[in-house]
């Protein structure tokens, strides 16, 4: 399968969501929306611009630990995504890390919808060992994940070995996975991992509208993979 291009909004408003739902969307396969950063929320017209966008869409709702806003407890934080796949989310997005009663919750509301549950691990510090996230992805998959995210920072080249070697493990055991480098060094996992099989990858229109550390605009990434193309027809 071909990787999606997500698009990532982190909108302050919902009338900056609007302008670039309007404006960005129909570039993207996926459009990610952070529920968190969005000051006067209102979920139901979120739904609203979503019909004549005609895009997926993949909704976060990131607490401080995850590099996001929301304040509020973990209960609340999940019942907006349950409300969210209610409503017709096709992706909702939960950290591993969620205690497991309010996992349990969006599992068995996802079950009534046409959704899908990303469950994400997330290390702003450093790249694990393969075999430490490899036991990261079997524990997300035993709490039901449909697709399970793994994003690290990465320092050196090695990590960016381990994020790949994980891509190609996940694929060859027919496990949906999303495979980011965060940093300037996890560039190079955002160009190769989608090619080896990455479910997704994060890609905003411009410079400056990046959410994670590292995130190549959409346009530079495929002249990037135009040129990898156009150098293997040479060999």
């Amino acid at each position: 399968m071909k990787s999606l291009h997500c698009l990532p909004i982190q909108a302050k408003s919902m009338q900056e969501l609007e302008t670039r739902l309007a404006n960005e969307a129909p570039l993207a396969d996926v459009v990610e929306i952070w529920l968190d950063s969005i000051k006067d929320l209102r979920l139901a017209e979120i739904f609203f611009e979503k019909e004549p966008v005609r895009k997926p869409f993949l909704f976060v709702n990131k607490a401080p630990c995850e590099g996001g806003d929301f304040l509020g407890t973990v209960e609340d934080q999940v019942e907006l995504l349950i409300e969210a796949l209610k409503r017709g989310a096709e992706y909702i997005d939960v950290a591993l890390g969620t205690k497991n009663s309010a996992l349990k919750k969006l599992v068995i509301a996802k079950e009534k919808t046409r959704g899908k549950i990303i469950i994400s691990y997330h290390n702003f510090k450093e790249t694990p060992s393969l075999s430490h996230l490899k036991s990261l992805v079997k524990r997300a998959l035993k709490k039901n994940a449909d697709i399970v995210k793994i994003a690290t920072f990465v320092g050196n080249r090695n990590d960016n070995l381990t994020l790949l070697s994980l891509t190609g493990w996940a694929r060859e055991n027919d496990f949906e996975i999303i495979v980011v480098g965060m940093g300037e060094e996890g560039k190079l996992s955002r160009i190769i991992c989608p090619l080896f099989g990455s479910y997704m990858y994060y890609a905003p229109l411009s410079v400056g509208s990046e959410t994670a550390a590292g995130q190549i605009p959409l346009e530079k990434l495929r002249q990037i993979w135009e040129q990898i193309e156009e150098t293997r027809h040479c060999v």
